[in-house]
């Protein structure tokens, strides 16, 4: 049984990055899979860009929609491109990420078809490598706690489009959104299916990643709105978390450098990454 995939790309303004996202969707060698560019109405060059990849597109048989319209942000945007999604399941890889290799599509396709069982919904998910100062490691992925943090990156998971169309982004969320799909995916008994190959390369200066500590803040109450009890340390008192966010806005690169790679090895998360063609540092 062939699984088609939308994979949608969140952008505005992004004629500096999106050029690697756009061609590692270019090659995939799946071909049951469709490309939405959802643009909140660049003023740059994005728009001229992104053109230049219509013919290229339709040379290789996979359909290219791409909507230019104003929104209300990163997630109304993400709900925004679901009207034109007509795959089963569906990957947002937004501007500046990328899919680490030309498999991924296909290895993410057969899973979700050896997975499914035809009655329970299932959210597919893998590894996210992402870069940082210079270095590669992996997202601290970990479906068990899903109820503690974030259990994957978004841009690893392929998610059922009539859930997704059924349970909309919360946009009254800035930074977690995902966090509360995916939460409410698992209230709702949603299978999850690691498919244990990396999906992504993303990169850490993303919305979430810049504002830690809001972020942090956010999920708790996340939690909270799905009756999970806070744990021991509360972000909106933690003086840690207050630190690190001190730490991400004001010292200089080299200490953070340094601090993120004790971190990234204590935790075990180093990875020797095959950096793709089209992945630009």
């Amino acid at each position: 049984m062939s699984v088609k995939i939308s994979v949608v790309t969140i952008c505005y303004n992004a004629a500096k990055v999106i050029r690697p996202t756009i061609e590692s969707v270019l090659a995939q060698d799946y071909g049951d899979y469709e490309y939405i560019i959802q643009d909140g109405d660049s003023t740059d060059e994005t728009p001229e860009l992104i053109r230049e990849y219509e013919d290229r597109f339709a040379q290789k048989g996979i359909a290219m929609k791409y909507v230019r319209e104003p929104d209300g942000g990163i997630y109304d945007a993400m709900n925004r491109a679901l009207s034109s999604a007509e795959g089963g399941y569906v990957n947002y890889m937004n501007a500046g990420d990328c899919f680490y290799d030309m498999h991924v599509l296909s290895k993410a396709a057969q899973a979700i078809a050896e997975a499914e069982d035809g009655s329970v919904p299932v959210i597919a998910y893998g590894d996210c490598a992402v870069y940082e100062y210079g270095r590669f490691y992996l997202f601290e992925k970990s479906y068990e706690r899903i109820r503690e943090k974030m259990p994957f990156s978004h841009q690893s998971a392929f998610a059922p489009a009539q859930f997704l169309k059924d349970h909309p982004f919360d946009t009254s969320y800035r930074y977690s959104a995902d966090y509360d799909l995916l939460l409410a995916a698992e209230d709702e008994g949603l299978k999850f299916e690691d498919i244990r190959t990396t999906v992504c390369i993303t990169t850490a200066d993303g919305v979430s990643s810049v504002n830690y500590r809001d972020t942090l803040i956010e999920s708790a109450k996340i939690r909270r709105a799905h009756g999970i009890e806070p744990g021991k340390e509360d972000p909106e008192t933690g003086r840690m978390l207050a630190l690190k966010q001190f730490v991400l806005d004001h010292f200089p690169v080299f200490i953070k450098k340094w601090i993120r790679g004790m971190q990234i090895k204590n935790r075990g998360q180093s990875f020797e990454a095959s950096i793709p063609p089209w992945f630009r540092a």
